[in-house]
């Protein structure tokens, strides 16, 4: 005696597409969140502070990008 078992992947996949796309959204927002808190923490830098860092004021943003998203990733 033999059995026949049929599964139907059309839904898993779709399933599994949504899940990655959910997952894609949360990975940005966790790193949009960490960018503005890695720009609100140096704000708050004295420029003496920054100096000591190898940083000016007017590099805090690319700074924190760079922090955050790699070098070669640009939005």
């Amino acid at each position: 005696m033999s059995y026949v078992s049929t599964q139907d992947t059309s839904h898993s996949t779709l399933f599994q597409t949504v899940l990655s796309k959910l997952g894609g959204i949360k990975s940005h927002i966790s790193q949009r969140r960490s960018y503005r808190q890695t720009i609100r923490a140096l704000s708050h830098l004295s420029d003496h502070e920054l100096a000591d860092l190898g940083m000016n004021r007017h590099s805090v943003h690319s700074d924190a990008w760079q922090a955050v998203y790699g070098a070669n990733r640009r939005v």
